[in-house]
């Protein structure tokens, strides 16, 4: 059985628009989680430097979860430009993925100084 070109650019077409809405929910989530445990945190009664720590794993739980919502969007991308494979759309999603994956190389990198902030935070109280 041979797929159309129609077809399969339709179908195509509708997994990138479902993926953009799995990532918009995805982010969506992630936001109202992340906000939801900062008011615990806030209206809680631990001490600043023990609410120090967690606001840390909050902030990089939140960073994970983005990293993965930006690896689906490069899919997502990669996909639409699979569509039109002109040499502008091929220019665009270049950038894109430029731009994106330079945003997730940071938001390691803020994970990573965390993770070391909050080594460095644990030995000091040993």
């Amino acid at each position: 059985m041979v797929v159309s070109p129609d077809i399969f650019h339709i179908i195509v077409e509708y997994i990138v628009i479902i993926i953009e809405i799995i990532v918009g929910i995805l982010v969506a989530a992630i936001v109202i989680i992340t906000l939801a445990n900062l008011v615990k945190l806030l209206l809680s009664k631990i001490r600043k430097e023990q609410r120090q720590v967690y606001v840390h794993k909050i902030v990089a739980r939140m960073l994970r979860g983005l990293l993965i919502a930006l690896d689906f969007l490069i899919a997502a991308d990669l996909l639409q430009t699979v569509l039109d494979p002109t040499l502008e759309e091929t220019a665009v999603f270049a950038l894109i993925v430029v731009l994106r994956i330079l945003l997730s190389w940071s938001l390691s990198k803020e994970i990573d100084m965390g993770a070391k902030e909050e080594s460095n935070t644990n030995k000091r109280d040993i």
